[in-house]
């Protein structure tokens, strides 16, 4: 349908040739893709749901889309010489509305809220070649192919992601020890500050496309969190990775001395890390320490929320007590 409303246009709009000139000179017209975006909408009867949802994807995102799971929703193979950008931002733009974009070569995928009740996933290509297609009008059935599963990889990525549930027997089982024939390696326990910090900079690991190196670890825990080397030593970082390696969480590419965080190891990553900084760290270093009278001014919604969490908690300390 495209193609025959192109003929009609140019026909209508375009240069006139005679019939010599056609007999002379082998005259056809080309038509080419210059740049497509493709999106899949999700749509809801309200807009709460969508924003939370967005909220959350985009606070995962940051930490979960690496440069192996990127490949894997564009489907391009990984090499340390890949053209373009490659890395995933969250932009507010002037009218208020955030854009989670995430760049791999000259593609782009954009998850946004749109309407109030969209929540929009759209992938714009800027180079076909990059999908291994030439510019050709011809190609855009196969070019809306390869974007429909590459909105499908997307969209199944952010429900593995919003699919979380809170596993605390999983805390249990890594705070115990783990016995390798004669090895004895000790378990990850939630309030290690060192594991912590490592958790952290590997979840933040989408520029390192053949994985870490135990100098570029130590390196960016240092930057990270304003270290000195006598504070935490090569010794120690290389112990913390024989920790998560024994536990399962990190593995070595093929024989080299890098390494990544497994699937196991992501999802354990993200949970100590969201848990120390959306629960642990606000209830910790709360300065509502006082309860508010009745003739002070109306406290504050967060202040108030959590003095019911701490209302809640120290219910269930009396009845684990009793």
């Amino acid at each position: 349908m495209i193609q025959e409303r192109l003929d009609y246009w140019t026909l209508v709009l375009g240069p006139k040739f005679s019939k010599k000139d056609r007999a002379a000179v082998n005259l056809r017209r080309a038509y080419s893709l210059n740049q497509v975006e493709y999106c899949r909408n999700f749509i809801f009867r309200r807009h709460f749901p969508i924003h939370k949802l967005f909220e959350r994807s985009c606070e995962l995102g940051v930490y979960r889309l690496t440069a192996d799971v990127i490949t894997q929703i564009f489907g391009v193979r990984k090499h340390r010489r890949l053209r373009g950008k490659f890395h995933t931002m969250l932009e507010k733009l002037d009218h208020g509305h955030h854009v989670l974009r995430i760049y791999c070569k000259s593609l782009v995928a954009r998850t946004y809220e749109k309407f109030g009740t969209f929540l929009r996933v759209e992938v714009c290509v800027n180079r076909l070649k990059d999908f291994g297609l030439n510019k050709g009008l011809e190609q855009l059935p196969a070019l809306r192919q390869k974007l429909i599963a590459v909105t499908d990889r997307l969209a199944g990525v952010e429900a593995d992601l919003l699919n979380v549930h809170v596993d605390f027997p999983m805390f249990e089982r890594l705070a115990k020890p783990v016995v390798d024939r004669h090895t004895k390696t000790p378990g990850i326990k939630i309030h290690d500050t060192r594991m912590l910090r490592l958790m952290e900079v590997l979840l933040h690991g989408g520029s390192q496309l053949g994985g870490w190196r135990a100098a570029q670890m130590h390196r960016a825990i240092i930057e990270a969190f304003a270290l000195t080397a006598d504070a935490y030593s090569l010794t120690q970082l290389r112990y913390d990775v024989r920790k998560l390696r024994a536990h399962g969480l990190l593995t070595r590419e093929g024989r080299t001395y890098t390494y990544r965080l497994t699937d196991k190891g992501i999802k354990v990553a993200a949970m100590f890390v969201l848990f120390h900084k959306r629960v642990c760290g606000p209830l910790a270093n709360s300065l509502f320490h006082h309860r508010p009278m009745d003739t002070v001014p109306r406290p504050a919604k967060i202040e108030a929320a959590y003095h019911r969490a701490d209302v809640a908690i120290q219910h269930v300390i009396d009845l684990v007590a009793a």
